[in-house]
Formats: C-alpha cells, sequence, structure tokens
C-alpha cells in the first residue's frame, strides 16, 4: 500500500473545542482501517484526562463512570502492528494558572495507573505532553521537565512527545515572535526543559505561510542541537474560517505539505477522525479525503 505524507493522527475522545462523534466501536474499527489505508501508522491521543473527563475509568481521577476506550485503541492498533503515544492528564486549558506543581504530582499517580493497565500492550510506545504552548509561560519549562522526566522514571525506553504552537499573528494579536526570536525562546526552553523530550511537532496552522519555512527551519535546526526528532503536526482544519473548526481545503493543505517534505521527519494531523476520514461528520472531510487519496494515493 502507497503511503501519503501523513503517517500519524491525533485522537481527540475528550472533545473540548471539535464535537464528539459519537461513533460506536466498530465505526472506530473502520476509521482505524480508513487510517491504514493511507498510510497512517501512528496514534496520539491528546488527552489521557482533562478536568473530570477521561479516556478510561480511572481511580486516580475519579471517572469510575468512563468507557475503557483507551484499552479498546491499545488492542485494535496492537492487532494492526500501529503505534500509540498515550496523552496525559491536564487539569483545564491553562493548568490552573500555571499550577505545575499541581499538575506534575496529579501525572505522577495517573501515569502509574496508565501504565499498569496499558503497559503490556506491544503498540504502547510513549506520551504525549497535553500542555501545549508558545513560549515560557504558565511554567511551561517546568512542566515540559518535570512531566517529561516522570515518564522516562516510569518507562525509559518510551518517547516523550510534545505539539507546541508558534507564537506569531495567528495566535496573539500583539507581541509576537519573529522567526529568530522564537528560536531563542526556545533554544531556552529546550536547554532547561527538553533534556528527556524526544519528539517536537509544531503546529503548522500557526505558521504564518509566508514565513513557513523560515519558522520550521529554525525549529529543526533547535531540534537537532538537543538531539529532538523534528516531526511536523500538518492541522487538518482551517482556523479562519468564522470561528469554528472545518476541514481544511486540499490547496492549503496540499502547499503546506510540500513544505514540511524539506524539513520533517514525520508528518502528523490533528486530526483525521474529523477532518479527513471519509466517515467524518463533515461532509467536506469526506471530499477532502478523496482528493487526498487521488492525489496522494491512488495516482
Amino acid at each position: 500500500m502507497k503511503k501519503g505524507p501523513i503517517t500519524g493522527t491525533f485522537i481527540d475522545e475528550i472533545t473540548y473545542d471539535i464535537p464528539s462523534s459519537n461513533w460506536t466501536l466498530e465505526q472506530w474499527r473502520k476509521d482505524l482501517d480508513n487510517m491504514q489505508e493511507i498510510g497512517i501508522d501512528t496514534v496520539i491521543f491528546i488527552r489521557g484526562g482533562f478536568e473530570d473527563k477521561s479516556v478510561f475509568p480511572s481511580k486516580v481521577l475519579g471517572t469510575h463512570y468512563a468507557d475503557d476506550f483507551a484499552g479498546f485503541i491499545f488492542e485494535e492498533t496492537s492487532k494492526r502492528g500501529m503505534n500509540v503515544f498515550f496523552g496525559m492528564y491536564i487539569s483545564n486549558l491553562d493548568w490552573n494558572g500555571g499550577d505545575a506543581a499541581g499538575e506534575i504530582r496529579k501525572n505522577r499517580l495517573f501515569i502509574n495507573e496508565v501504565y499498569e493497565r496499558y503497559g503490556h500492550y506491544p503498540s504502547f510506545k510513549g506520551w504525549y505532553i497535553p500542555q501545549e504552548d508558545c513560549c515560557n509561560q504558565g511554567n511551561i519549562d517546568e512542566i515540559m521537565r518535570g512531566m517529561s522526566a516522570l515518564c522516562k522514571d516510569k518507562t525509559p525506553d518510551k518517547k516523550v512527545f510534545i505539539s507546541p504552537y508558534f507564537k506569531t499573528p495567528i495566535t496573539y494579536k500583539e507581541n509576537y515572535f519573529t522567526p529568530s526570536q522564537h528560536y531563542e525562546e526556545w533554544d531556552k526552553l529546550f536547554s532547561y526543559g527538553g533534556k528527556d523530550i524526544d519528539i517536537c511537532a509544531f503546529q503548522d496552522g500557526t505558521a504564518p505561510m509566508d514565513q513557513i519555512d523560515e519558522f520550521y527551519t529554525l525549529t529543526k535546526k533547535l531540534c537537532d542541537k538537543y538531539n529532538i526528532h523534528h516531526w511536523v503536526n500538518a492541522e487538518t482544519f482551517e482556523r479562519d474560517v468564522r470561528c469554528m473548526y472545518y476541514p481544511i481545503t486540499f490547496q492549503l493543505l496540499k502547499r503546506r505539505l510540500e513544505h514540511h517534505k524539506n524539513y520533517a521527519e514525520k508528518i502528523i494531523t490533528f486530526e483525521f477522525s474529523h477532518f479527513l476520514s471519509p466517515q467524518s461528520i463533515y461532509p467536506s472531510a469526506h471530499n477532502l479525503n478523496k482528493l487526498y487519496k487521488d492525489y496522494y494515493i491512488n495516482k
């Protein structure tokens, strides 16, 4: 089977800013097949726990009412030879105003619980730190340093993965970074908190198209400096359509992917099931899937 450029995807089953698909397990099995059909071999839980929600019935979080969706995904991906990165716990979108100590304390217990439940699955390849940021604010340096160390202490053989965003006019109205300022900021962050970070994939929808090469070329240089694998998160949703998220136009996705082949070790996306799947709740995602397959897989 020919692979397309996108070979990994997030799974966002604790939905915050996208609607739930309310799929049955059979529909989820079919979507894993859909992923593999275009060459996706890696899935990432963007969050294992968030506020009072989780992807399994967690004793640590007190979410006894949750279904064991995580166990289902580990089971199905192991059958298919796919890889899974497990997103850790995040209290809320600003982690209680930057309470790094609180996040680390809760995640120490959460990681133990996750590994006890799912550590035996062959598809379990690593961890995802869900506290996403663009610069050193909200004690993100302490989050990166502390939570990645927790993962390595528990599972030294597993990879630790982050997916930050760029501080640009797309994400900030003022005081945004030039590419060189971005380099300086993340040089400091990786110097302090990057020792146990294995993979970094910045979100491409937060980089202006006229600066995308410069932002990513400098990010690749940074990752090389700190022995971090440089992936790219090629977003398959459009950020500037009203204030809602809908599937990206194929023309824009194609333009971005053309750039990314110059510096990305692997391209992942947020996220296949809503925005690129042939069974998405958005009809335009069905069309995007066909255009993507016709251009990258079937030609």
